[in-house]
């Protein structure tokens, strides 16, 4: 049974009135501790983002997690390339779309450091975070919406990693077209999803969305405040995805869990 099942309906909305600014408070005060008590020098010149700035990639502000996590990110995505025959030694330039404060790219750059990596997000305290501290890439900040400041294709892979698991589905339309604008002709997204395997805590009118539609975006009243109202979670099934997302790209292949307990989909842009 849910925590909340076990709350009577009437008493549910000053519950939540109650809890949740106490849960953004306590977010708050381990960050701001954690900040203090850490180690920040990652070795190479590179720094530890502060707790916050992990806590908004991961809902954790671990640093241990934060770093075991991005290492095994890059893992997977280097699994996922070699799996299509299309090998990460043979991209360049990469983007990493949504790059937060830049857990996997710190991995990925330092194993192929000759490599032109780029690395963009909305969230602007991030980007600005990695400019100063992270010269491993270049960095920029893209608006809510496109399109982003990259010329027509710019880019020979493109990683949207935790990216369209946050998205409506408008949004994630346009996002897709603009994507396809800065990637080669022949070039490969790699895109993370909240397929299946993250269903399970799902209540069983969104399941019936997910079996009927194929798509859900759901908003969290915990983050409110933490991260933008219009960036929470989305869940995609697999038929609505190949089906979706082969309008702009072909689809290589679809890995179930190829990211943990998010799917991992490969497409290329069309000539």
């Amino acid at each position: 049974m849910r925590v909340k099942e076990l709350i009577p309906p009437a008493l549910r909305p000053p519950a939540r009135a109650v809890f949740f600014p106490l849960y953004r408070g306590a977010v708050r005060l381990r960050c701001w501790c954690l900040d203090r008590i850490e180690q920040h020098e990652l070795g190479g010149g590179l720094t530890l983002p502060p707790a916050m700035l992990r806590f908004r990639v991961d809902e954790n502000p671990s640093a241990r997690l934060f770093l075991d996590s991005g290492r095994k990110i890059a893992y997977d995505i280097q699994t996922a390339l070699a799996s299509i025959g299309r090998p990460l030694a043979g991209f360049d330039p990469v983007l990493d779309f949504g790059c937060g404060c830049g857990r996997p790219l710190i991995w990925l750059a330092r194993e192929y450091p000759g490599k032109a990596f780029y690395g963009t997000d909305v969230d602007e305290t991030s980007i600005r975070w990695c400019q100063v501290h992270l010269p491993l890439a270049g960095f920029a900040v893209n608006p809510r919406l496109p399109p982003t400041g990259y010329p027509d294709g710019m880019f020979d892979l493109i990683l949207a990693i935790s990216v369209f698991t946050h998205l409506d589905e408008e949004p994630q339309l346009r996002w897709l077209e603009e994507l396809q604008r800065i990637l080669r002709p022949g070039g490969v997204l790699l895109a993370s999803l909240h397929g299946e395997h993250s269903w399970t805590a799902l209540p069983r009118e969104d399941l019936e969305t997910l079996r009927r539609r194929g798509f859900l975006f759901k908003t969290s009243a915990k983050l409110r405040g933490i991260v933008p109202g219009w960036y929470h979670t989305a869940y995609h099934s697999r038929d609505y995805a190949e089906r979706t997302f082969s309008r702009s790209f072909t689809v290589l292949s679809y890995r179930d869990a190829g990211l943990g307990y998010q799917d991992l989909v490969a497409l290329e842009r069309r000539a």
